[in-house]
């Protein structure tokens, strides 16, 4: 199979895995007695901590579930495309992060639950990525993220959400996350572009990466 074919196919089936966790828990809960969303994330309380596991896996409703599948879809997809070995880290340390400055920032006797944190961790996470690796195919993918969802910014202000039950403190905690992270990650993933004054022995090119190739340049290094 062609290398990047390859690689595509990994990806999609990765993305495919996460986004039907909460779909699962949605019809287990759709065909029981239990209420599920009422183990979601309480801000400043114990019991609420556990909530940083199952925020993400809980919706309220089949049109909350949908509004955030193409997004997770999309954005799991590409961290698994250029990420690699590495992608499944980055999603726990997003997942894991958000939800846990979700937990500190959120008001009290509130409930949260939603993917739409870990979207905007993910969001961030690859537009910053973009702009900062200069990566040709990552910076393509950060203009898709910003054109698709660069509406987004205007969840970060609470008075738009005064009398709603969006949790606008999990977007900006998703969002400080994913620009965290993508400075953390900043020497991971695909090669940046090649350094035309490199000897022919010293050269790195993307395709390498992408054959699965192992790749060393500078502070850069992954194996496929």
């Amino acid at each position: 199979m062609d290398p990047d074919k390859k690689e595509a196919y990994r990806a999609m089936t990765g993305a495919l895995l996460i986004i039907s966790m909460p779909w699962l828990v949605y019809l287990i809960e759709t065909f029981s007695t239990v209420k599920l969303t009422q183990f979601g994330l309480y801000p400043l309380e114990w019991k609420g901590l556990a909530g940083i596991i199952t925020m993400p896996l809980l919706h309220e409703g089949v049109n909350h579930l949908m509004s955030n599948t193409p997004s997770l879809f999309l954005l799991i997809f590409g961290l698994f495309l250029f990420y690699k070995k590495t992608s499944w880290l980055i999603l726990l340390y997003l997942y894991l992060t958000s939800g846990l400055m979700t937990w500190l920032m959120g008001r009290a006797d509130s409930l949260h639950v939603g993917a739409s944190g870990l979207v905007y961790a993910l969001a961030a996470f690859h537009f910053v990525s973009g702009i900062i690796r200069k990566v040709p195919r990552q910076m393509a993918f950060a203009l898709l993220v910003a054109f698709l969802y660069g509406g987004f910014i205007w969840a970060f202000f609470p008075s738009l959400y005064q009398y709603t039950s969006v949790s606008w403190e999990g977007h900006l905690s998703g969002m400080l996350t994913g620009i965290t992270f993508a400075f953390y990650y900043r020497h991971s993933g695909p090669p940046p572009p090649v350094d035309p004054f490199l000897t022919e022995d010293e050269e790195v090119t993307e395709d390498m990466y992408w054959n699965g190739e192992d790749v060393k340049i500078g502070e850069f290094e992954e194996i496929g």
